[in-house]
Formats: C-alpha cells, structure tokens, sequence
C-alpha cells in the first residue's frame, strides 16, 4: 500500500513540474498594409495594419516587429481588433496597445541583425491579453525622411526611399501606399518592375485636390528581408527640394478635363452656343405655355414672375454660367447655385382658370351613346416641349444625351465634375417638366371619358348589372353646339317611389405637375319619399344639398381614393339601397309567358 501511495506521489510531482512545457504560442504575420503620408516637410506618418495569426493555447500580451525606422517616434491611439470586426470596420471589440522601440537583438558576431533600424514592441494594454485566432494591429509612428536623406534629388524628379519591415519567414502581395501633397506631376514607382527574385511590382496613382497617392504593391518579400520602396514624385511638393528655377517660376496651372479638350476659342464657342440654345428652350417653352393656357381659358406663370425679355437671357447665362464655374473654375458651390438659379427661371408654376370659365350659364343635359361619348381619346400632340408628348419625350432624351456622354468621360478622371454634369440636368428638366398640358384646367366634356369607360366596364362585371342602366350624359350650354360637360347616369330597372337618378360627375384638381382626377356621385331624391326615408342612415356619411327642383334632395358621395373600383362599389351600394325589393320579389314570383315555339302558328291554321 506505501509503495502505491509513494508511486502515485511520484506521478503528481512529475505532471506538476512538466505543466509548464505544455504551453506553446505561434505568431504568424499574414499581411500588413502601410500607408506612409509625407508633408510638405519631409516629415512621413507610417501607419501599419498588421494582420497576425495567433496559435496557442495561452494568451499573449508582447509582440515584436522587427526592422521599424530607426527615428521612428510612437503615435498614440494603437490598438487591436479581430480580424473579423476589422473588416467590418467597428471597433466594439478593440483593445489599447502600447509602443515602445527597443534595440534590435545582436547577431552571433555582437552587431545587431538589422542595422540602421530599430525593433517596435507592440503591449496590449489588458491583462488578459488576447488568445489564439486572427488579430489586427493599427499603429502610428513618425519618421523623418528628409533629415535622413531618403529623399533626393535626381534630375527632375524626387526619388524617395523607404524601407519595411522584417516579416521573418516572408510575406506575400505587400501593400504599401505613399501620399504626397498635391503637385503638377503625379508620382511614379522609382525602382523596376521586377526584382531578381521573382517578384513584380503593380502600381495605381489616384490624384485629388488634397494629396496625389501612389499605391505598390509587391507580390513575395523573401525570407528574412525588408523591402525596399522607391517612389518618384514632385520635388516642388517638398519644402527645400526644389531647384532654383523651379522655385522661382511658379507652377504650370493644373487644367481641368475639359479645359483640356477644349481649346480657348473652342471654350468660348460652345458657351455661346448653350446660352442661344439654352435660351432659345425657354423662350420656346413660354411661348407653348401660354398658348395652352388660352386654349384651356387659364392662366399659367413663370415661377419667378418676371418679363419675358429678362427672364430668358437670367436663365441661359445661369445655366451657362454654372458649368463654367463647375467644370472650369472648379468652384462646385457656386457653379450649383448657378444652375438651380437658372432652373427656377425656366420653370412655370401652377395654372388658374380663368373666372370666366367658372361661371356657367345655363344648358339642358342630352343623353347620348357610350360609342359617342366614351370614345378613346387620341394622344396630345402640339406641345414638342411637354414631357406628357411622344415629341417632348424624344427631345428630351436626345438633349439628355450629351449630359450622360460628358459625365462618362469625366467618370474615370474626375468623378465628383462627372456628378455636377449629371446633377445639371435638371435644368433641361424643369423646363419639360414643368408648364405642362396635362396640369391645364381639364376639358370636362372629353376629360372624363377614360375614367368613364373603365368604370363602366366595372360595374357590369358586378353582380346585378343586368338590372342596371348606364347612360352618358353631356351638358349643352344654351346658344353653343359644343358640351361642356360629361356625366354618367345609373338608374336601376325597379328603383323606389321618388328615386331621381344616380350620377358621377368629375372635378380636378390642379397641381405643380398634373391634374387629379376626384369623382363625385350624386344621388338625387324627391324630398320626404319613400327613398328619401331608405337613405335616413347615409344622410351621416354623404353631403346633402338642394337640387335643380325645390323638392329634391342631393346626396353627395366621394371615394376616399379616387380609383375607379371605390366609385364602383359606392354606385353598386346606392343602386342596391334604391332598388325597390318588394318590386323585384313580385317580379320573381310572376309566371313569364313561354315563347311559342317556330312554325307552331303555321301548323295550327294549317290544322
């Protein structure tokens, strides 16, 4: 038993004193992407995004990159995320970490590996650290490439040198990107394409108002290097790198794109040219505006009330002047405010009808076919300026057309001019899309014939249309040959004792862009009838006036959406409250006559 007990002993000090060798850690780094953002001093801010796989089975708080700048000075707002939350750029999950250069670990001859550089110590600031998976660390430092002459000149150029870090056991598609300030000529790699070992080098430029970038990126860093970067920039973006010359003469100005395609005499040509044109539209469209307008007896103007003469030449050279302030003066703001200007100039407000054509004398009311008045109106023509026209929508277009051209060609070049151009159009587009036909006070006598037509084709697909007669009704003013108001009428076969007539009539509703289509049923009753009692509970829901006689009574109806299936189902509901049941049952109940048969009465004076 002693001898078991001392074995087990034995067995418990051993696995105590081997627990330790157990734990076991792996760093793998899997990418680093740099961004190196150099003043107009020399002065360059290096940012890694260090991507590092953890293996292990304990956590880890220190790690070491080796072959950092040796004037490198630490940046504060370090730290890490997983992998994970960094591509989906959040930072919920992030942990402080703290930087500190140390000196790099001297080789077997006393010098250190990596000379003329020092080792960066990378503290995450938690004391659980962080355990095994994909990791991303984001850090700053500060390095002066000036002063350590790592920028020169070479003839016209600068050549700038930066070198890496050691990733250790190598490192594939290394991506680094270099921003200087703005300058006439763009960078460009410095180095060759290809390095002995196998490597190539892609390079994309991106240029805007606040840095010109250069973007590398190296496909292989061998084992146990640090790369070197080469890139050929602007000295006049350097303080102190220029030449004399170069300092003394001042910079060729920067063209925009399209001062680029266009020469001088070119520029002015077309500017003149798009104020006559742009010009000779709003002219055009006031003219078809107002002749519109005296055909539907209304009145339709501007939306900013000026005279003709001045309001046409303000919108050309707005309009024209906009472009010019955008595309070649590169002020975006006021070449905007520009357009806008010109756009209120060309557009038109809302159309008022004429007092005249409100008031109405008097005219009797004739019955006519649906063939006569539910005819299919023929599409609007005369109106080439009238989005609402097949003309106006194939101009449109085609004036469309060069903004969309010229916005693809500044796309690639400058994408926020290429927005400005698409955004323009809106100036062609308050001229055709605003003065419209179609926002004219309507012609009641033709207007409402569509909406008639499918409302007919509704109510006889309800239940119980055979006992319903719709007739068209048009109103002849007293003196005139021509209508001047369309109706339709639904009476039901066997209606009750003092029942007038079921009638929708259509009234607009004038707006900015088009006329809204409302109609209205109009339910006329003898006072005090039988159906006037019938309809005691809808006098709650319906507008009731006096009628054309002085004993009878109008109910007014209207569907809370003005669809053709709710004026339908209020005429079906009135056309049932109305009918006369006790008629219908009678009716029902009454032996119809059979036909006699063909040539029965033949045979039967034969007989």
């Amino acid at each position: 038993m002693l001898r078991r007990l001392a074995v087990l002993l034995l067995a418990c000090a051993l696995f105590a004193l081997a627990r330790p060798g157990m734990a076991w850690t792996e760093n793998r780094i899997t990418a680093d992407e740099v961004r190196v953002e150099v003043d107009a001093t020399g002065v360059a801010v290096v940012e890694h995004r260090l991507a590092i796989r953890i293996n292990g089975n304990e956590s880890q708080r220190t790690f070491v990159l080796k072959g950092v700048d040796a004037d490198a000075a630490a940046l504060p707002n370090a730290y890490v995320v997983p992998a994970a939350d960094a591509h989906a750029t959040t930072l919920a999950s992030a942990v402080p970490v703290k930087l500190a250069l140390v000196e790099p670990l001297p080789g077997p001859d006393g010098a250190p590996l990596t000379p003329d550089a020092r080792d960066l110590q990378l503290t995450v600031d938690d004391d659980k650290g962080i355990l095994r998976g994909a990791h991303v660390f984001v850090f700053r430092y500060r390095t002066d490439l000036k002063t350590r002459g790592l920028m020169r000149r070479e003839g016209a150029m600068m050549l700038v040198e930066w070198q890496g870090p050691d990733f250790g056991a190598g490192l594939d598609n290394l991506r680094v990107t270099f921003a200087f300030p703005p300058a006439p000529t763009p960078p460009r790699p410095g180095g060759a394409t290809e390095d002995p070992d196998g490597s190539s080098l892609i390079s994309e430029v991106r240029r805007s108002s606040e840095a010109d970038e250069i973007e590398l990126v190296r496909t292989y860093a061998p084992e146990g290097s640090r790369v070197v970067w080469l890139v050929r920039a602007d000295p006049r973006s350097i303080v102190g790198l220029a030449s004399p010359i170069d300092a003394a003469a001042p910079p060729p100005p920067v063209l925009t794109p399209v001062r680029a395609w266009l020469g001088r005499a070119a520029l002015h040509g077309t500017a003149a040219a798009l104020v006559f044109g742009f010009g000779l539209l709003v002219y055009a469209k006031g003219r078809q505006v107002k002749r519109l307008a005296a055909e539907a007896r209304a009145t339709m103007r501007p939306a900013l009330p000026l005279p003709e003469w001045l309001r046409v030449p303000l919108a050309a050279l707005s309009f024209v002047g906009g472009l010019l302030l955008q595309l070649v003066l590169e002020s975006p703001v006021a070449g905007s405010l520009a357009i806008v200007a010109a756009s209120w100039l060309a557009a038109h407000g809302v159309a008022r009808a004429d007092a005249s054509a409100s008031l109405r004398g008097p005219g009797r009311w004739l019955a006519v076919s649906e063939r006569e008045a539910l005819v299919e109106l023929p599409p609007p023509r005369g109106a080439p300026l009238d989005v609402g026209t097949r003309a106006g929508k194939a101009l449109l277009f085609v004036l469309l057309v060069p903004f969309g051209v010229v916005a693809a060609l500044l796309a690639r070049t400058a994408p926020e001019q290429a927005m400005l151009v698409g955004l323009d159009s809106i100036a062609v587009l308050s001229i055709f899309g605003t003065g419209l036909r179609r926002a004219m006070p309507a012609d009641l006598a033709v207007e409402p014939a569509p909406f008639f037509r499918k409302l007919v084709a509704a109510l006889r697909k309800r239940q119980g249309a055979e006992s319903l007669r719709l007739v068209p009704r048009v109103r002849i003013p007293t003196g005139e040959v021509d209508a001047d108001e369309l109706r339709l009428l639904v009476v039901p076969r066997l209606p009750l004792r003092g029942f007038g007539s079921i009638e929708i009539a259509m009234t607009y509703a004038i707006g900015l862009g088009a006329r809204v289509a409302m109609p209205e049923v109009l339910l006329r009753v003898v006072a005090g009838s039988p159906c006037d009692l019938a309809l005691a509970t809808l006098s709650r829901h319906a507008r009731i006036t006096p009628g054309r006689k002085a004993d009878e009574r109008v109910f007014s109806l209207s569907p809370r959406l003005p669809t053709v299936r709710m004026t339908a189902e209020i005429v079906g509901a009135l056309a049932a409250r109305v009918t006369d049941a006790d008629a219908v049952r009678s009716e029902a109940q009454r032996p119809r006559a059979v036909a006699p048969r063909p040539g029965s009465g033949a045979r039967a004076r034969a007989a």
